[in-house]
């Protein structure tokens, strides 16, 4: 690999983390109950411990979360 696309490879893996943060986290804070009830009455530890998932998988998450808001819950 040329060092063009290893660059741009950093830069699409550091735009993804990105992405993963700014939904992972406010989804972990105000969108987990949306999906599961039972997150409703967690607290800060569970929805700290779920931000890196959340974060990785963020496409899943933001479609189940709009999902969720528009009362079509998965």
């Amino acid at each position: 690999m040329n060092q063009e696309t290893i660059t741009a490879l950093l830069i699409a893996v550091g735009v993804y983390m990105l992405l993963g943060l700014l939904v992972g986290v406010p989804f972990a804070f105000f969108g987990a109950h949306r999906i599961d009830e039972h997150a409703r009455s967690t607290r800060l530890p569970f929805r700290l411990m779920i931000i890196p998932g959340s974060a990785a998988l963020w496409p899943i998450v933001l479609a189940l979360w709009l999902r969720a808001r528009r009362g079509n819950a998965a």
